[in-house]
């Protein structure tokens, strides 16, 4: 049989699948990216990354972030603000266009764009794809496609899915302009805006990034709930485009967080299977979102890593676990406090969001300095100190 046309195909050019074809690409491999779209190519995202991500790489991403806030305001309906200041600016604001292709062009691996995977099946030694009307083949096949991940569907992979939903729009800043001394340095998060999610606004330079996204489907009317909160900030979107795109929320069951996590000692994983001998599901592909914020871009770049580190040993039979292990357990927590707060969003926010203890712990969760592990003990304790003493709140922070 013919030695197979790469070692590895990467399905999909976004951050889980640019950050897979860099890390395969240090590991010596002969990597070929298939792009759906035309590079660079707009991308709707929120675009908060923490910096610690960005350490994971050996280059700076200066040219390619838009902002750095210096606070994160909080806000509930009929609550006061929380206001947090950030030393060191921890979390960078990015475009996703931009920032995808900067990290595939520092990769080294061939690209072939405007080509949507069409099928994948394994076949002994090899992966075959078809792409763009070509027939490909690889030793390995990494599937960074997406929330509808078209390789996930050709292999049998994640075929129960918890899905939520955003939409976002890029509003221009004029020099000036009032939004801009409002939210040049601010990231705001409108909790209580939606059901079961949240509004934001980011800022991004001469631009704000404003959204809304809900982690469950069907829970709310996305498109109303946006012009409604852009409304109350004096935001306005005539004209403006509005993007939306699915969350595809890691999934867990239904247990109470209190309790711990039933399969901490079997190590059995909630998730559908992620893997095959020959292709790993990476990213929004894998379902790696958080359930409770909606983030996901840390996590494309961690399992990005973890897809590149087993296929280099030439072993994909403990990728699932180390899923597990680095992602999965934290995200398994992070679903069952999602639970408790999004059906309790009011008492949450009082004896959560404004208690400077547990929103320190979120600062860290966003900044990689935690994991999730723990915030549910964490709420509680917060929760009886609420009963017992009342509302001791104060309404700023300094992280």
């Amino acid at each position: 049989m013919n030695r197979p046309d790469f070692d590895v195909i990467v399905a999909g050019a976004g951050a889980g699948g640019a950050a897979a074809a860099w890390f395969l690409g240090q590991a010596g491999l002969r990597v070929l990216v298939v792009e759906k779209a035309r590079l660079p190519r707009y991308k709707p995202c929120g675009g908060a990354v923490p910096r610690p991500t960005l350490a994971r790489f050996p280059f700076a991403f200066d040219s390619v972030i838009q902002s750095a806030p210096t606070d994160v305001r909080f806000t509930f309906p009929g609550q006061p603000d929380v206001d947090i200041t950030l030393t060191g600016r921890p979390i960078v604001m990015v475009m996703r266009g931009e920032f995808d292709a900067f990290l595939l062009a520092r990769s080294g691996a061939e690209v072939l764009e405007g080509a949507a995977v069409t099928g994948a099946s394994e076949d002994g030694d090899r992966v075959q794809v078809q792409a763009g009307g070509r027939s490909l083949s690889a030793r390995y096949l990494v599937g960074a496609d997406g929330a509808v991940s078209q390789v996930a569907r050709c292999l049998g992979l994640r075929r129960k899915r918890q899905w939520g939903g955003s939409l976002e729009a890029e509003v221009p800043l004029e020099a000036g302009q009032a939004l801009g001394q409002a939210f040049g340095n601010r990231a705001v998060f409108a909790m209580g805006s939606v059901s079961w999610g949240y509004s934001w606004v980011f800022p991004k330079g001469n631009h704000l990034s404003v959204g809304v996204g809900c982690v469950r489907q069907g829970r709310a009317d996305l498109r109303v709930a946006l012009h409604r909160e852009v409304d109350r900030l004096g935001i306005r979107l005539d004209g403006i485009r509005v993007y939306g795109h699915p969350l595809p929320c890691y999934q867990t069951p239904r247990w109470p967080w209190w309790r711990g996590a039933p399969w901490r000692a079997t190590g059995s994983l909630p998730q559908e299977p992620v893997s095959t001998r020959r292709c790993l599901l990476v990213g929004d592909a894998a379902g790696l979102v958080d359930p409770l914020l909606g983030e996901g871009i840390r996590y494309a770049i961690i399992s990005a890593r973890l897809a590149a580190e087993a296929i280099a040993a030439g072993d994909l039979s403990g990728y699932e676990a180390a899923i597990w292990r680095e992602i999965g357990h934290s995200l398994a927590t992070a679903g069952m406090v999602a639970n408790t707060y999004y059906r309790l969003p009011r008492l949450s926010y009082q004896i959560g969001v404004r208690n400077p203890e547990t929103v320190r712990h979120f600062v860290d969760l966003l900044t990689e300095r935690a994991s999730y592990e723990g915030i549910g003990r964490r709420l509680l304790a917060a929760a009886i100190g609420w009963l017992l003493f009342g509302d001791k709140t104060r309404g700023e922070a300094r992280i």
